[in-house]
């Protein structure tokens, strides 16, 4: 996808479809090389998008995370003790974990 300057503009037009897309949720991204398999991510996702699936890389297998039904509540990646997934947006940044650490505070009620 090549970046005109007519998407630019379109972009910065709230209300635009463009736009709201762009403000779209972060959805979950697994690292394979991280991921044990445990099944945590898959247990705790509220939409049940994650799945375990054979690897060859690891004995229990790893998390497959299906992004169109992803709703980017972040309970995987706060719950995975290995630090496996990360929340990724539609423009390739990441999730700063500050924001995990404030969701996590949010969810056990701190606020």
């Amino acid at each position: 996808m090549d970046i005109t300057e007519e998407s630019v503009q379109e972009l910065e037009q709230p209300g635009t479809p463009a736009a709201r897309a762009a403000r779209r949720k972060a959805t979950a991204l697994p690292n394979d090389d991280l991921c044990t398999g445990c099944g945590i991510c898959a247990s705790v996702c509220p939409v049940s998008c994650i799945s375990i699936v054979v690897s060859e890389s690891n004995f229990n297998g790893i998390s497959r995370i299906d992004r169109e039904r992803c709703t980017g509540c972040n309970v995987c990646a706060i719950d995975c003790p290995w630090f496996a997934i990360e929340m990724v947006y539609p423009d390739g940044t990441k999730k700063a974990p500050a924001e995990y650490d404030r969701q996590l505070q949010r969810q056990r009620g701190y606020r």
